[in-house]
């Protein structure tokens, strides 16, 4: 999937504004690079970016991951990304 970088920080900016998570939005280089890997390690890398551990957040990793995967289905059906 190509993205570029301003789906990537709107995407960012959405998480931001409606789930609070706003460390990954000041590291846009890095996220525009997991968008290849898939919304399960995008999802993952904004837990870390807030000091969160995936595997023990299991309620945030599950709705940030839905969140995520949502945009990315978007991205693919428009034929935006």
């Amino acid at each position: 999937m190509h993205t570029d970088s301003s789906q990537v920080a709107w995407l960012l900016q959405d998480v931001c504004v409606k789930v609070g998570f706003c460390s990954a939005a000041r590291d846009l280089e890095h996220f525009e690079q997991l968008v290849s890997q898939g919304p399960d390690a995008f999802a993952d890398a904004i837990l870390v970016k807030e000091g969160m551990n995936p595997e023990y957040e299991k309620r945030w990793r599950r709705e940030l991951r839905a969140f995520v995967a949502a945009r990315f289905a978007h991205w693919g059906e428009t034929g935006a990304a």
